[in-house]
């Protein structure tokens, strides 16, 4: 059954609505605070302009699991 152009004009109305809400609510979100969002995506290489980034800190250290057999 087609739509008359009322209804198609409604619903585009009520799609434009929601996607305004949404995008309210995105802009009063809280920013994200994970290294990612917070750090340039060079951290870590040689492309960084902070030397002491070239690097990243210390490895984390393998640890060894006993087998229980």
């Amino acid at each position: 059954m087609r739509k008359s152009p009322k209804e198609r004009r409604n619903q585009y109305v009520q799609a434009q609505r929601i996607t305004t809400a949404e995008a309210a609510i995105a802009v009063k979100a809280q920013p994200a605070m994970t290294f990612s969002a917070t750090h340039p995506a060079y951290t870590y290489t040689s492309l960084c302009p902070d030397p002491a980034r070239w690097e990243p800190p210390g490895r984390r250290k393998k640890v060894q699991h006993e087998t229980g057999r």
